[in-house]
């Protein structure tokens, strides 16, 4: 599919781009298709409370976790993904 951008987008794309908020317009781009997917997606739930309040709590998580990482306090991606894959063993295991 091609889709062609006004002057204003392109311009607005390539400044994001240089200033480094994103490493291409592809980039840009998602980005901005996965905010109008939220939007729609926000819009179509606003009478399901249970979506709402885990989206909340989704996103203060995400908050939560930047201003951790800001200050220093992460783990090693390696390391979590080594006990997540254990957990899911065990699991797996425990049904079996």
């Amino acid at each position: 599919m091609q889709i062609t951008l006004s002057q204003e987008q392109t311009h607005l794309l390539e400044l994001l781009v240089q200033q480094g908020r994103y490493a291409s317009l592809e980039d840009a781009i998602d980005t901005a298709l996965m905010f109008l997917a939220d939007q729609i997606t926000w819009n179509e739930s606003e009478e399901n409370s249970e979506y709402l309040a885990w989206f909340a709590q989704t996103r203060q998580k995400i908050e939560e976790g930047l201003e951790q990482s800001k200050r220093g306090e992460s783990f090693d991606g390696e390391m979590v993904i080594a006990r997540l894959r254990d957990k899911v063993k065990l699991a797996r295991e425990v049904q079996a």
